[in-house]
């Protein structure tokens, strides 16, 4: 809790370039050095923004109850990872094949003795935020909270800001939002106007949820 609350554990990554120029490794710990959330942070922080996310202990193992073989009978092959909601320090961690929402952010295999993590940034990692079935089903249920929550497109933004990236937008950021908005609903024209305002929504919650800014811990 001391070091928690301590003035040096609170500094922010942004400061005076005085301070970059005096001390450019940030050995004096004069500011905040930026970094990634790891591979279960990331996720867990996913659930919290769509509010998804389930606080309570995990009870026993999630495939305990499954007694078939991952690849048989033939041609109908499944996995042994199954949808949860709980925290990550939860899922089913397998040998080889590790949790599939988290495997793209340098998770140990889970074989070897891994004393410290791999930090890599790759194009990899952001395609996955882009085309990751968990990420476009937390970003629908985080775009059908704020439309039954908010009446307004404009508290509506500020709500997500507010669960994605912990802070209000500015005021070029929400008509970059709106903008956003109508444009994917025009381009989907063709369906029912609830369908292209939920499916704009989703857009944008999955755009935010995709940014550097919310991976990383400034």
């Amino acid at each position: 809790r001391s070091l928690v609350l301590s003035r040096t554990y609170r500094l922010d990554s942004r400061c005076d370039e005085q301070l970059v120029a005096a001390d450019p490794d940030n050995r004096w710990l004069a500011r905040h050095a930026r970094k990634r959330l790891d591979a279960e942070s990331l996720r867990d922080s996913v659930l919290f923004a769509s509010g998804n996310l389930d606080l309570r202990c995990g009870q026993g193992s999630a495939i305990e109850q499954n007694v078939s073989l991952i690849n048989w009978p033939p041609g109908e092959a499944t996995t042994l990872h199954r949808d949860s909601h709980h925290r990550s320090v939860y899922l089913c961690m397998l040998r080889h094949s590790p949790p599939p929402e988290i495997a793209a952010f340098d998770l140990p295999d889970g074989i070897a003795v891994t004393s410290q993590r791999n930090v890599t940034t790759l194009p990899t990692q952001s395609l996955f935020l882009l085309n990751s079935p968990f990420i476009v089903q937390q970003a629908e249920a985080m775009a059908a909270r704020m439309l039954a929550d908010f009446g307004d497109d404009e508290l509506r933004i500020e709500a997500v800001f507010r669960r994605t990236l912990l802070r209000n937008p500015s005021d070029v950021e929400t008509k970059r939002s709106l903008a956003h908005l109508a444009t994917i609903r025009d381009s989907l024209a063709q369906l029912e106007p609830e369908q292209s305002r939920f499916k704009a929504w989703t857009s944008l919650c999955h755009g935010l949820l995709a940014t550097s800014e919310f991976r990383y811990v400034d």
